[in-house]
């Protein structure tokens, strides 16, 4: 599930400062740019992977602050999904999300990508109305069970008034295709919804942007361009 190596396609990790308030990120770039990202990673956590992203948002002008969702609650003693998940399973996502918002608003946060994990907490942060350009990489609009649960986003995404843009793959397991005529069905008739759905790209398709399938590399480099787009990098 998601990213839990490097990609090519990003720069080698830069420098980077860790932040003095919780929750603790990693901040790429000039502090005092005018766009201000953060990334939401995956279960994996702050990898190498998201490091190259922040990397290559900060080449781009902006500050970037990458959260490590799992601070204080050990590191993984190696990159499989049995380790990643036995440590999601420690965090409280509600209490999480709370802290998140308030870090959010107090850093002038203006944009900001979660993916998997990060981008259900990308949903509950347009559902509380934050004042950022929101995108989520295959999110989970059926929610995730967690020992303090954040409301299942199909409960409330058709009344959400906040824009935020949803990328995902028709071939999504996590999704299915039942979950996806939902999420499109909801998406026709709320235009805060911005949804793209990329053809033949799975779970965690953005490391396609490494791929020798034509057509799933060039989906994730669409969906990274329309993401960099919303976020006005």
């Amino acid at each position: 599930m998601c990213h839990g190596e490097a990609s090519s396609a990003f720069p080698e990790p830069g420098a980077f400062r860790t932040s003095s308030t919780a929750p603790v990120a990693a901040i790429f770039g000039d502090e005092s740019a005018t766009q201000r990202i953060a990334i939401l990673p995956d279960i994996y956590g702050a990898n190498p992977f998201y490091q190259g992203l922040a990397t290559r948002f900060a080449d781009q002008g902006a500050a970037v602050h990458l959260i490590d969702t799992f601070a204080g609650l050990g590191d993984l003693p190696k990159a499989t999904r049995e380790a990643a998940f036995a440590r999601r399973h420690k965090l409280k996502d509600r209490a999480f999300v709370d802290h998140l918002e308030e870090y959010l608003t107090s850093a002038a946060i203006t944009g900001v990508v979660g993916f998997c994990l990060g981008g259900l907490f990308v949903f509950d942060l347009a559902r509380r109305r934050l004042n950022a350009s929101l995108v989520a990489f295959y999110p989970f609009p059926q929610g995730l069970p967690n020992q303090d649960a954040l409301d299942i986003p199909f409960d409330y995404l058709d009344e959400t008034q906040t824009d935020h843009t949803v990328l995902v793959g028709d071939q999504d397991a996590s999704l299915g295709s039942d979950l996806l005529a939902r999420l499109a069905d909801v998406a026709g008739r709320n235009p805060s919804i911005d949804l793209h759905v990329f053809e033949r790209s799975e779970h965690g398709f953005l490391a396609d942007l490494d791929s020798d399938d034509e057509q799933k590399r060039l989906n994730a480099i669409r969906a990274l361009e329309i993401c960099e787009t919303r976020l006005a990098l």
